[in-house]
């Protein structure tokens, strides 16, 4: 978007852009998305066009179109040393889930939070400039405007010993202390063996969902 500074222009700009709509005030964080606006959605497949999603590629994999976050707070940071946001209620009950966890002996570490709709564009960018075809990118990584991580709601964990994003989490004491207390604290593994949406296994992928903690 241009950087225009005439005051009051450029908040005319913002406020009527797609993900500015979409931005409404919102319950955060709930089991299913809320019906997103029309611009929004029409931005997101222009988006997906362009990348050579296949039109008909969300409603195969029973995805639907997510808000982006605003109003991001910081989490712990990632294991490598970067600013990690998610929307505060998440962020709440992350940090109380790391306490817990560290109360049993067992270390989490952040890889991944809040991620835009254009970073994820970015992701899917560089598997296809590396030669990797459309559809094992999207086995790989959410298409954009799709992903739970543009939310704020979605983490992607790990622990030491083991690489980000990595299979072998689902190997660790980590992972075996968040299926058992996860719930406990809203965060529900998205994406495991054979989900619906099509995507790999990821043991490390964990999302809150509002209201859900059992504890």
């Amino acid at each position: 978007m241009p950087s225009i500074r005439t005051a009051g222009f450029v908040l005319a700009i913002v406020a009527t852009s797609p993900a500015a709509r979409a931005r409404a005030a919102e319950p955060l964080c709930p089991a299913t998305p809320p019906p997103q606006p029309a611009a929004w959605v029409a931005h997101i497949a222009q988006v997906n066009h362009g990348l050579g999603v296949p039109a008909d590629y969300a409603a195969k994999h029973n995805l639907l179109p997510q808000p982006e976050a605003r109003d991001l707070v910081p989490v712990p940071r990632d294991v490598y040393g970067r600013k990690v946001e998610m929307v505060a209620p998440a962020a709440d009950a992350l940090k109380a889930m790391f306490a817990a966890a560290a109360r049993d002996g067992v270390k989490l570490e952040t890889v991944s939070g809040f991620r835009s709709m254009d970073y994820q564009t970015g992701l899917i960018r560089r598997k296809l400039k590396k030669g990797m075809t459309i559809g094992k990118a999207l086995s790989i990584n959410a298409v954009p405007g799709y992903s739970e991580h543009q939310t704020g709601c979605a983490v992607d964990l790990t622990t030491p010993g083991v690489p980000a994003a990595d299979g072998s989490f689902s190997q660790s004491k980590a992972f075996a202390w968040l299926q058992k207390h996860g719930a406990e604290y809203g965060f529900h593994l998205s994406f495991p063996p054979g989900n619906q949406y099509g995507y790999e296994y990821e043991p490390w992928h964990w999302r809150y969902i509002a209201d859900s903690a059992t504890d």
